[in-house]
């Protein structure tokens, strides 16, 4: 899951500065750092569901106890301090 949080970070830092060095080279560096960091916001917002969808799914698959019966629930005399 740290993965997924880093990739969000530079992928609106990477839309950020791209958007900047866009704006410099039209004339307005505020604007264009305002759509990128936009456009990364929604890139990066993307493949954060992308995957944790996938992370989610992969997680289900190593479940070996879905659809079976719960294990027996612990008595409390077996219970340590």
């Amino acid at each position: 899951m740290m993965g997924l949080g880093w990739q969000f970070v530079t992928e609106m830092l990477a839309g950020a500065f791209l958007g900047w060095i866009v704006g410099k080279w039209l004339g307005n560096e505020t604007v264009g750092a305002l759509i990128g960091t936009g456009s990364g916001l929604t890139v990066a917002t993307y493949s954060l569901i992308r995957g944790a969808l996938k992370l989610n799914s992969a997680l289900d698959r190593m479940d070996k106890s879905k659809g079976k019966t719960p294990p027996p629930p612990i008595s409390a005399g077996k219970m340590e301090e």
